[in-house]
């Protein structure tokens, strides 16, 4: 048994029970995360310098992800990265989801919202039928979000920051982020139709 099937085993035991989500501090840490990485060089120094101030961003990633406070994301030069399973989410991210989002509708959710990203950041841009399926498939994903996992008011938040965290994992190496803004350049001018009966995968 894998260690993302002996994971998935454990939240699936641990359902019925009243098991909080284990969030990392979210999404201010993975925005400095993807700043971090992304982010110019410094006067002079080559983008792994380390400054008068402190360790590099590099450094200063590694740290947040060796205590948990980040999740520990793909950074390899495959834009599609791992997905050993074929789930249309790549694996890094799949863990992260299978511990923050154990109660099973926002587990669903999640999945479905991270396939739509992953799905933007890979189509090709210069397909427009494909363009449009894909806009589409996030529509369904953010109304399944919505509705569903994180319906009402008082959990729309919740949801926001769940599209958000998605967004920035998706989209943590600069080829990543560079595709995932063709993709809306491509559509931008564009107009989605709010999506209506089952939403949810």
């Amino acid at each position: 048994m894998s260690e993302k099937q002996t994971a998935h085993a454990a939240r699936t035991a641990a359902r019925g029970r009243d098991v909080p989500p284990q969030r990392p501090r979210a999404l201010a840490l993975l925005a400095l995360a993807a700043g971090l990485t992304l982010g110019g060089c410094g006067e002079g120094q080559g983008p792994g310098a380390a400054t008068a101030s402190g360790p590099t961003p590099q450094e200063q990633i590694a740290r947040l992800e060796a205590s948990g406070q980040l999740p520990q994301l793909d950074r390899l030069p495959l834009l599609e990265g791992i997905d050993a399973d074929s789930d249309g989410v790549r694996d890094d991210i799949g863990d992260h989801i299978l511990t923050a989002y154990p109660e099973p509708a926002q587990y669903r959710a999640a999945m479905q919202v991270a396939r739509a990203y992953q799905a933007m950041v890979l189509v090709d841009k210069n397909d427009h039928i494909a363009l449009q399926s894909v806009s589409e498939q996030m529509m369904r994903a953010i109304a399944c979000v919505r509705r569903n996992a994180f319906a009402g008011d008082a959990r729309r938040l919740e949801g926001s920051r769940l599209m958000d965290e998605l967004e920035a994992m998706t989209t943590n190496t600069k080829e990543r982020l560079q595709e995932y803004l063709a993709y809306n350049k491509a559509r931008s001018g564009s107009v989605s139709v709010r999506p209506e009966g089952i939403v949810c995968e």
